[in-house]
């Protein structure tokens, strides 16, 4: 299954935009540690930026940054969405507000903890009807949200945006998920027939090998969503590079990018 890479976003710990991050990956600047920028998605107003939560703000601000990167609108655009589980952050406070008296939970919270929350945002802010995918997988869950989005781009024929998204979870429940750093990115899919970056994209059996780049940290690549950068460094390589998913613990998925 082929499709074509168009553009991409990426929010993390010293990648606050696709600028850096690509300089970062070619070579020509070293990596320099640092917190991310606050995300401030333009697509919501100021109100609706303060109800949203972090990952709903984290993953519109890298949607938006690959639709600005190739000139194109939201409207109309097939959007997938995939984090590990969704926000624990709102999980949390849920669970908090349930133990103690007087166990109300705030509406905000409620409508932020669904788990297509970043879907509804988008979809409203965008003034988009088109169809659009939340899902979840641990830590296989970039590489089955770029299955998803492929095929409905090479199904469909049409383009679809890819937002994958995670946040470090409060304690307790870090102890079971226990990633470091946030991170966010986007990839603009289009069908085979597009331009860009081609990507030859197939589900084999067994354990993926490891192409971490080596100019980011290693920490960095406990967050699923963090493996975009796998391929987006490997398009920056030109020519054709095999990058190795990780999708579930007996499979992956091998991604041939062709720059």
């Amino acid at each position: 299954m082929r499709v074509q890479l168009a553009a991409q976003g990426v929010l993390g710990p010293g990648l606050p935009d696709w600028t850096v991050a690509r300089a970062v990956l070619a070579g020509t600047a070293p990596y320099a540690p640092a917190p991310a920028p606050e995300p401030a998605p333009g697509l919501l107003p100021a109100t609706e930026r303060r109800r949203a939560s972090a990952s709903v703000r984290w993953a519109l601000a890298v949607g938006e940054e690959a639709l600005r990167g190739c000139g194109r609108e939201g409207a109309g655009l097939a959007t997938v969405f995939v984090s590990c589980g969704g926000d624990g952050v709102i999980t949390h406070q849920i669970c908090e507000a349930l133990a103690a008296p007087p166990h109300a939970v705030s509406p905000t919270r409620f409508h932020n903890s669904v788990h297509n929350a970043p879907s509804g945002y988008w979809s409203i802010a965008a003034q988009s009807h088109a169809p659009s995918t939340s899902l979840s997988g641990y830590h296989g869950a970039f590489a089955i949200g770029l299955l998803e989005a492929a095929t409905q781009a090479t199904v469909e024929e049409r383009s679809v945006l890819l937002v994958a998204y995670d946040l470090p979870y409060p304690a307790p429940m870090n102890a079971l998920w226990p990633i470091a750093h946030p991170f966010a990115a986007s990839l603009l899919l289009d069908p085979p027939a597009g331009s860009g970056v081609a990507l030859d994209i197939e589900l084999r059996e067994g354990a993926a090998r490891e192409s971490w780049p080596s100019s980011l940290p290693g920490e960095l690549r406990a967050n699923p969503a963090a493996r975009a950068l796998e391929l987006f460094a490997a398009a920056l390589r030109g020519g054709t590079s095999r990058v190795e998913l990780p999708y579930t613990e007996a499979s992956h998925l091998a991604v041939e990018v062709r720059a």
